[in-house]
Parts: structure tokens; C-alpha cells; sequence
């Protein structure tokens, strides 16, 4: 082979490597900050977190759904609030409020999921899964050059059950923020797309935790009078 054959050759392998680095790079760069919003391991010494997004679901006739969510996140301590559900969860029990089945069900926690972050593993699975997508583009938007675009596509031979077919993410690297998470999924799925918009990350915030029973039920263990009509399962044994 001489030397002018070598030459495309080694363009080509440059070509590959900065791609491939860029591929890890910005995959990197989301999965840092959704380890930051969902799988902190907190102690005892640290402040409640705050995490508040707005969750739209749009199905194949464009039809949408839009829930407002707020979290707060502690050492053994974690309470979720949306239109639909509220959920109160410490070390020993958990309370979950289904506002439209007016129902109240009572369930003993799992310490150790707790005690290691309560999507530590779901953010395990989506970082093998995030590794094996193709980079379709990674780029500062024109109209803001402080955002970062990042779209993603889901091979076909990895996609199994999951009917993803691309997603798309948008963060600031600088203040390390995300700002907008949207997948899109294959036809064959309930839904068309679900659009992610977090509003709010505050990792020091003032909240004040309580026992989760105390927010649903009196010392008799009977239900507040604002959940007069809701029935209890309690699943604790």
C-alpha cells in the first residue's frame, strides 16, 4: 500500500474516533446530570432536594395529557406529588394517594432501596441502553448557544419491547441543567411521545419531612376528614 492510498484511510479513522469520543461524550454529559436529579445517595447531614417538571403525553390522534409533578428527596424520605397520586415514603412505610380511585393503600418500604437511591437501577438500565443508541446530532442550538441538543436513535436490534424510536434531550452544560427530555416511540405503542420539561432542581431546599401516616390518618389510625370517602388497604404486615 503507498502512502497516498493511506491517507483517505486515516481520515476515515480520525473521522471514526472523534465521532465514537463525541458519542460517549454527550451521552456522558446527560447521564452525569440525571444521575444528579434521580440517583443521589443522600446521608443524614443532607438537605432535602426539590424537583419539580411537567409530564406530556401525546397519543397517535394527538391527543395530550399534561401532569405537573413536584418531589422532594431526603435521607430515608422521598415525597411525590402529581394530579393524579401522592406518595409520602420514609425507611419503614410507605402512603400512596390515588386521588381519581379515592383509594389509600399503606405498604411496608424497602430499606435498602431506599437507603441506595430509588432509581439508582433504573438509571443503571438506561445508561447500558443510552451507550448503545446511535448519536444522530450533538450541537449548541443557534437560536441559544448556552443549550445543547442531543438526538438519539434507538437501533433496531436493541429495541425489544421497549417500541422507542428516538429521543431527544436539551441541557445546559455550563450551570448543568436538564431542561427538556422527549422520546418518541414506534407505532404499536399506547403513546405517540412523552415530552419531560423540568421546571425546577433546587438540592438544598428547606421541606420539612413527617411521618407518612401523619399526613392521612389521625393517632387512631383514622382518616383525615379531607379524605372523607377514600378507602384504606392497608398492606402492611
Amino acid at each position: 500500500m503507498n502512502k497516498k492510498s493511506l491517507i483517505p484511510l486515516l481520515f476515515s479513522l480520525i473521522f471514526c474516533v472523534g465521532f465514537i469520543r463525541q458519542n460517549t461524550d454527550c451521552i456522558n454529559e446527560i447521564l452525569k446530570l440525571e444521575e444528579k436529579i434521580y440517583a443521589k445517595k443522600y446521608t443524614e447531614k443532607d438537605k432535602p432536594a426539590f424537583l419539580s417538571y411537567s409530564l406530556k403525553t401525546i397519543d397517535w390522534e394527538n391527543k395530550t395529557v399534561n401532569v405537573d409533578v413536584k418531589m422532594y428527596r431526603a435521607y430515608n424520605n422521598m415525597h411525590f406529588f402529581s394530579t393524579q397520586t401522592d406518595i409520602y415514603q420514609n425507611e419503614k412505610e410507605m402512603v400512596m394517594v390515588l386521588k381519581l380511585q379515592k383509594l389509600i393503600v399503606l405498604e411496608n418500604s424497602n430499606e435498602e432501596i431506599m437507603a441506595k437511591g430509588l432509581n439508582e437501577d433504573f438509571l443503571n438500565v438506561k445508561r447500558n441502553f443510552l451507550n448503545q443508541c446511535e448519536l444522530v446530532s450533538c450541537a449548541a442550538l443557534d437560536s441559544d448557544k448556552e443549550v445543547k441538543r442531543v438526538e438519539l436513535k434507538v437501533n433496531d436490534d436493541m429495541n425489544g419491547a421497549l417500541f422507542i424510536d428516538k429521543m431527544i434531550y436539551k441541557y445546559k452544560p455550563a450551570s448543568k441543567e436538564i431542561l427538556f427530555n422527549s422520546t418518541f416511540y414506534k407505532k404499536g405503542y399506547k403513546v405517540k411521545q412523552i415530552d419531560i420539561k423540568y421546571n425546577k432542581l433546587d438540592l438544598e431546599h428547606a421541606y420539612k419531612f413527617n411521618s407518612p401516616k401523619k399526613y392521612v390518618m389521625d393517632a387512631k389510625e383514622n382518616l383525615l376528614s379531607k379524605y372523607a370517602g377514600y378507602e384504606l388497604i392497608d398492606n402492611r404486615k
